[in-house]
């Protein structure tokens, strides 16, 4: 039955026995995991992904089967949770549907949905209602698109669409749709950022320091202060006793050093945001200008209408081909000196950043081990810092995303080390 070849792989991986619980799988097995953005197709697929769960994962932490529908036949679902040393491990819970194939026997389909560590509450139904209406607008566009005859009449969807729409004049049969989930996801993400980081009252689920709308005067006046040292212009004027700007604030090392770090990612940003007809049709300089202030606040909504807008033919074309027809600066992953002048930058600031935050004014910021602690502190106990962290997290994955999507043979090191694979791509 599905209950006793789902128990019998789930026991395997307790054991650490990879190969026991592939026994319990199909060769065409097709398993979605909501902790990844992809399914995993095929058993050499799942494979990594039962190598990945079982290494380094402490012997005593198990998954346990709480509860399970009627074993009886070809599908099961299940509820369960991890435990380590005997006790429930915290945010583990889950919720898994299983069917197995009539002829092999054997696990064919899985899906898993895991316990989300954020919970919304109520907010998560104000982002439904949010994002709603862009996502039915995307999904109208894309049945014209595909000449579905129930679709709604155009003029009925027009004011709808207009936001997303790009304005490039020409028309958009050959178009290809846009990514109503992507998009969905994105303006998703976008409202919990704004009303996680801030806007929640202050100690929302243990969050630290105030919301925007509360923020005391000694935290916007550091705020403030952190602008002014923007990429460390004044304080590099003032060490070569250069005022004519005047003195730069005092603020300290470790705060200004990821300060200007998170500044550096997003501003190589934009070279990648431009590089694709998309970039070019929206308003990507103006968005990215304000995004340089407010940081992922606006990247995400921008991203959100990005996904949104359709791919217009002629960039797919020019992409297939290697030609430069409706690409900015990029013909399969050919860089300009825009490009290259923005990698420089960016590197430049992110050393001077890292020597900044740990080495800088020895009286103020103390040895590493004191700068280490003040970090702890700023993460744990002032939410600002604690966003510009969350978006470096986040500039890490739209690194991966954008360079992905100009340039299919980038080096794998360019994609996914974040900042520093960022500036080697773009002066490459």
């Amino acid at each position: 039955t599905a209950e006793s070849v789902v128990r019998g792989m789930y026991d395997a991986i307790n054991r650490r026995d990879v190969e026991a619980a592939l026994a319990f799988v199909d060769d065409d097995i097709l398993y979605e995991d909501f902790n990844f953005p992809v399914p995993f197709k095929g058993k050499e697929r799942v494979r990594k992904l039962f190598e990945e769960s079982c290494d380094g994962i402490p012997d005593d932490m198990l998954f346990i089967v709480d509860e399970c529908t009627d074993g009886g036949g070809l599908s099961v679902g299940m509820t369960w949770y991890v435990e380590l040393e005997g006790e429930p491990f915290p945010n583990a819970r889950g919720a898994s549907f299983y069917r197995i194939d009539p002829t092999s026997g054997k696990l064919v389909y899985a899906r898993d949905v895991v316990e989300p560590p954020f919970k919304l509450g109520d907010v998560s139904f104000s982002i439904i209602r949010a994002v709603a209406p862009a996502v039915k607008a995307q999904l109208r566009r894309a049945r014209e698109a595909r000449g579905d005859t129930e679709a709604a009449p155009k003029a009925a969807t027009a004011n709808a669409t207009a936001a997303i729409d790009p304005p490039s004049g020409g028309t958009a049969v050959d178009d290809e749709p846009g990514d109503a989930v992507a998009a969905a996801g994105l303006y998703a993400l976008g409202a919990a950022y704004w009303f996680v980081l801030l806007l929640s009252p202050p100690g929302w689920q243990g969050l630290p320091g105030e919301p925007a709308w509360a923020v005391a005067p000694e935290t916007l006046a550091e705020v403030v202060a952190e602008s002014t040292d923007f990429f460390f212009v004044l304080p590099a004027l003032n060490k070569f006793g250069i005022d004519l700007l005047g003195p730069a604030p005092a603020v300290h090392p470790v705060t200004l050093g990821v300060f200007n770090f998170a500044e550096a990612f997003i501003f190589m940003l934009l070279p990648l945001m431009l590089m694709t007809r998309k970039g070019r049709d929206l308003p990507t300089v103006k968005a990215w200008s304000v995004a340089m202030f407010l940081t992922n606040a606006l990247m995400l909504p921008y991203l959100g209408a990005r996904a949104a807008a359709p791919a217009p033919a002629a960039w797919r074309e020019a992409k297939a081909d290697g030609t430069a027809a409706g690409i900015a600066e990029v013909a399969r992953g050919e860089k300009g000196l825009l490009s290259r002048a923005f990698g420089l930058v960016g590197l430049g600031v992110g050393v001077l950043s890292v020597y900044w935050a740990l080495f800088e004014d020895p009286a103020v910021g103390g040895d590493l081990a004191a700068r280490g602690e003040y970090l702890r502190q700023l993460v744990t106990e002032d939410r600002v810092s604690l966003a510009f962290v969350v978006d470096i997290a986040l500039f890490s994955v739209w690194q991966a995303w954008f360079i992905g999507e100009v340039d299919e043979e980038a080096p794998a090191a360019c994609r996914f080390v974040p900042y520093w694979g960022l500036a080697a791509w773009l002066m490459l």
